[in-house]
């Protein structure tokens, strides 16, 4: 979760989309980034292999907006509802959760190491992110497990 201005309600649609929030226009953009780049590739990729959803709230809004995404796009939080973004409660900022990495990737699921092994190479990533961003907050939960891996708060940008 960051501290940031938050993602605003009507662009939430192309949250996930393939380049359609990219922050880059030319190749020397790419000197100047200061932000992990999650609107751009990385959410796409993320929401074809994985549960991915976001709550989010701009300074503006009078409330945050909750979404969930399957294959870059929006899908319902149950079968027959809208796909759309529901309000609900939230600071201001991002909150991007990811579960079930690889579930409907089997080959992909057994290539991997035990569970133990995987996660432990996880948590080594996120700690090391955390440690050099200390304006995002970080928290890494094994499924099935009590208490967290990894919690860190966000502070100031």
């Amino acid at each position: 979760q960051d501290n940031g201005t938050g993602i605003e309600k009507d662009d939430l649609s192309l949250l996930c989309e393939r380049f359609a929030t990219s922050k880059l226009t030319a190749y020397e953009d790419l000197n100047s980034l200061t932000t992990f780049g999650f609107r751009g590739e990385a959410l796409a990729s993320i929401s074809h292999v994985a549960h991915l959803s976001v709550i989010t709230r701009t300074a503006s809004a009078p409330c945050a907006y909750k979404a969930r995404y399957n294959d870059g796009k929006l899908i319902p939080f149950q079968p027959g509802q809208t796909a759309d973004p529901r309000p609900c409660a939230g600071n201001k900022g991002t909150q991007i959760t990811v579960e079930d990495l690889f579930y409907n990737v089997p080959t992909r699921r057994a290539a991997l190491k035990n569970p133990t092994e995987e996660h432990a190479k996880l948590a080594d990533v996120i700690s090391k992110y955390a440690v050099h961003n200390s304006s995002v907050s970080f928290t890494l939960k094994k499924h099935g497990e009590p208490g967290v891996d990894v919690h860190t708060t966000a502070g100031t940008k």
